[in-house]
């Protein structure tokens, strides 16, 4: 054979060799993406590259899912970024990854996530609550139902959180999404069922404890302020929807409520 047809057979021979597909890593099947996705909890610039190519790839769309709620249930040593681009990633495709949600994986895993994110007094970087916020938005606006079980648990939380960490200068970070958050609730689920009612009334360090009262009371009354006065009055509105049972059952702390919707 001439040299020039062994030239010609080496090209042919490099031009009909199939590529490997290029995955980070090396990670050539799908088994090791997803392995990939588990064991990279702590380096986030890895993590959202194997995210992306496994978001990409439609057969492991389910166990994705999955994976994230796993990531997300068991998140207190998970870099920050990671929850971050979790949280964003489940609001922006929520179309074709919230759709595999269900009840169960909902208490199991997420429940269990955003009440701790939700009672964590760290206040040094917000990214992650505001997000858990804005999902809890977006599971009440598209997928109520599958919230119903666990009404009380999760209303407890979000009312536990107004009661402590929204202040006259917290406000301003959490106060919109909040008043959107309660107004989805008041819409979704209301007239509470009268049990959990009574769980709320009952209480020491909820929604209608004396001393949150009088707060919303004064900032009703914040003549200083009058975007403070107005907010308040806008989170009392969703308030008094959620808990109006208490107020047409005569409670005992119906009269505190009511001094602050005449004020």
């Amino acid at each position: 054979m001439s040299t020039s047809s062994m030239i010609e057979l080496r090209k042919t021979r490099s031009t009909t060799t199939t590529a490997t597909p290029h995955l980070v890593n090396g990670i050539t099947d799908e088994s090791n993406i997803l392995h990939g996705l588990r064991s990279n909890l702590h380096c986030s610039i890895e993590f959202i590259n194997i995210y992306n190519q496994c978001y990409h790839l439609a057969s492991l769309r389910s166990s994705l899912f999955e994976i994230l709620c796993n990531i997300l249930s068991n998140s207190v040593d998970v870099d920050a970024k990671i929850l971050k681009h979790i949280l964003e990633s489940l609001l922006t495709n929520h179309d074709s990854l919230l759709v595999e949600l269900t009840g169960l994986q909902f208490k199991q895993d997420i429940l269990p996530f955003i009440k701790r994110i939700l009672s964590a007094t760290e206040e040094d970087d917000n990214d992650v609550l505001l997000l858990s916020l804005k999902f809890l938005i977006k599971l009440i606006d598209n997928y109520s139902t599958l919230l119903s079980s666990t009404l009380a648990e999760w209303l407890a939380s979000i009312l536990h959180f107004v009661v402590t960490r929204i202040t006259s200068s917290s406000y301003v970070i959490f106060g919109d999404l909040i008043i959107d958050l309660l107004t989805k609730i008041v819409k979704n689920f209301t007239p509470l069922p009268k049990e959990i009612v009574d769980v709320l009334g009952r209480s020491p360090s909820s929604i209608i404890s004396t001393q949150f009262l009088s707060e919303l009371k004064s900032w009703v009354k914040h003549v200083d302020d009058i975007r403070l006065a107005l907010f308040a009055i806008h989170l009392w509105e969703p308030l008094a929807a959620l808990l109006s049972r208490l107020l047409t059952r005569g409670h005992t702390k119906g009269n505190e409520m009511l001094a602050v919707m005449q004020d």
